[in-house]
């Protein structure tokens, strides 16, 4: 905040000293030289006080002293101080693919422009548990770093949000911490679906029949799942086979698998995400139900197909075979 104003004095060769109650305070004083005729001061405010508001106004007074003990003030000008809200730096997972049962450590940094303001943290863990955060703070910066367990394999969103003592928050989203279970479940799929307008980036007119068929399972021991993907749609003469595979989860009547591949024709390496419902399990809709998202390996903000363009990665999928199957395999099941 500045504030400045005009003062006159017959004493022509008398100096100054302005001070300035700020209203938090502890007034400041500066000096100004013989002839001076006015004075303008900057000051950062802090905090706003009380706490838990969102802005206060804080009176200010100004008095000038000549150097023979002279003095006026005027108290007729305020400022409103709006508390900022602190800003979070990235979420860092120390492991973003976990065997489930296993602890991860998830921690952020902040920082806030009101050096007095105090923080609490909350955890969102994206499987229905959420919780306090331990926060370690001072002077407008801070830390947060805490542990959480995963029960049950899937793919989760982490979000932490950081709220200051006068209602500024802000929050951030990791993506995503995936658990697994090389233990559990497999799928299996094989079919059509009816591939929407928008799905092929190239030319987002094309629709038509698609065909799929993909196998995705642990063997025993092992954090890397194997098996095999094809995906062709015939209308963009896209021919899509998997040649590795990250991760693979299953959940219920769902299933998800991500690794790369090649596109016949097409010089370089894609990344893929499948995700699958069994409609024939409990909650899976009585519909089986597939999305394949391809993209450039090498940047994925390039999308070569997802039949459900738009969609987050953690959605479920929504597009209903037209013929086929699939089919989670429940542990210890052929």
């Amino acid at each position: 905040a500045t504030v400045s104003g005009e003062f006159s004095d017959v004493g022509l060769l008398d100096s100054f000293t302005v001070t300035i109650d700020w209203g938090e305070g502890a007034p400041e004083s500066f000096a100004y030289p013989a002839g001076s005729t006015g004075f303008s001061e900057t000051h950062q405010y802090l905090d706003d006080n009380p706490t838990a508001t969102s802005s206060d106004v804080y009176d200010i007074t100004v008095t000038v002293s000549d150097d023979d003990g002279g003095s006026a003030s005027d108290d007729s000008a305020a400022v409103t101080v709006n508390n900022l809200a602190p800003e979070v730096g990235d979420i860092t997972v120390d492991f973003d693919l976990v065997e489930i049962g296993t602890e991860i450590t998830a921690s952020a940094g902040f920082t806030d422009v009101g050096t007095q303001d105090t923080h609490v943290a909350t955890w969102n863990w994206g499987d229905g548990s959420s919780g306090t955060g331990t926060v370690t703070q001072g002077s407008g910066s801070g830390s947060v770093e805490d542990t959480h367990i995963y029960d049950e394999p899937g793919v989760y969103s982490v979000e932490l949000t950081i709220t200051d003592d006068d209602t500024g928050t802000d929050s951030v989203v990791y993506q995503y911490v995936v658990v697994y279970d090389p233990n559990g479940s497999f799928v299996t799929g094989g079919g059509r679906i009816d591939s929407p307008p928008g799905a092929y980036l190239d030319d987002p007119s094309l629709t038509g029949m698609a065909n799929f068929g993909f196998v995705s399972k642990y063997k025993k021991g092992a954090n890397i799942p194997t098996g095999h993907t094809e995906f062709q749609f015939k209308a963009a003469g896209l021919d899509f086979k998997s040649t590795d595979y990250e991760w693979l989860v299953v959940a219920g009547a769902r299933a998800k698998f991500k690794g790369t591949g090649t596109i016949q024709h097409v010089e370089g390496s894609f990344g893929f995400m499948l995700t699958a419902v069994d409609g024939a399990i409990s909650g899976g809709g009585g519909a089986d139900k597939f999305r394949i998202k391809i993209w450039d390996a090498n940047d994925d903000s390039i999308i070569v197909y997802d039949n459900e363009m738009g969609s987050p990665d953690d959605a479920e999928a929504t597009t209903v075979i037209q013929s086929g199957s699939i089919v989670i395999h429940s542990k210890g099941k052929k």
